[in-house]
């Protein structure tokens, strides 16, 4: 089944990370000459198409003047992502993310913040779809996502393999800048967008943590609080690195 990438951030994403996924890209001529250095190694057929056209094409979503069409969206598979984890890995699992524009923004910051692979359910969830790579700037072609059908299963394996599952959790008594050490890696466990992480999830996860707020605000929205997150979990990985490397006192 074909797919739709919309805006030239996108397709830019897509054509650094596998542009052997792109069938054709359909745009202005100033979009196209734009992107002529990256389609043109890989003779990319690049068509000139007017804005009614494009509009019909991105059914939608806002293109700024190119669309591409794509293959399906290349998930991948778990047992792949847990024989390739580097030493001190760091893996977001979202536990029934079903917004996709909270889906792509949380995407955006994985990969931002070094995340080696997101986890997403098949079910009552959501998937890769235009939405979801628009909101996520053209994460989603860089990003390893892989969809797995029990969340709590999965992190067992995680933790099995010596990975500390940490849960994000508004009632939570430890905060985000106390989460424990883990020298072998961390799994950011997120909730979805109104009941938060559910009953099992949390069970399966070492610790809870909640990110402390002196203004007194309940609650963050799941991509939000999945940003702050993860920049504490890169950030606490780096200084681990760090503390351990020859010379570093």
């Amino acid at each position: 089944m074909k797919r739709i990438l919309a805006g030239p951030r996108a397709i830019e994403e897509a054509l650094q990370a596998d542009p052997q996924r792109i069938v054709v890209i359909y745009g202005s001529d100033e979009r196209l000459r734009s992107l002529d250095k990256l389609t043109r190694p890989h003779r990319i057929s690049c068509e000139v198409r007017s804005t009614a056209e494009l509009d019909l094409l991105a059914r939608g979503l806002k293109h700024q003047g190119v669309v591409a069409v794509t293959g399906e969206y290349p998930y991948a598979e778990f047992d792949q992502v847990l024989a390739q984890l580097p030493p001190q890995p760091l893996i977001v699992a979202l536990d029934q993310i079903s917004d996709p524009h909270n889906f792509g923004a949380i995407v955006r910051s994985a990969v931002a913040f070094g995340a080696h692979a997101v986890l997403t359910l098949k079910d009552r969830a959501a998937p890769v779809t235009p939405v979801v790579v628009r909101a996520s700037a053209g994460a989603t072609e860089r990003a390893r996502i892989v969809r797995v059908t029990n969340l709590a299963r999965t992190l067992t394996t995680l933790r099995e393999r010596g990975l500390l599952t940490v849960g994000l959790d508004a009632s939570a008594e430890v905060t985000l800048e106390h989460m424990p050490d883990a020298e072998s890696g961390r799994v950011l466990v997120i909730g979805s967008e109104g009941d938060g992480l559910r009953r099992l999830t949390r069970e399966h996860c070492d610790v809870l943590v909640r990110i402390a707020m002196p203004g007194g605000f309940e609650s963050l929205n799941a991509s939000v609080a999945a940003s702050i997150a993860l920049y504490e979990c890169a950030r606490a990985r780096t200084n681990g690195s760090a503390a351990s490397s020859p010379g570093v006192r």
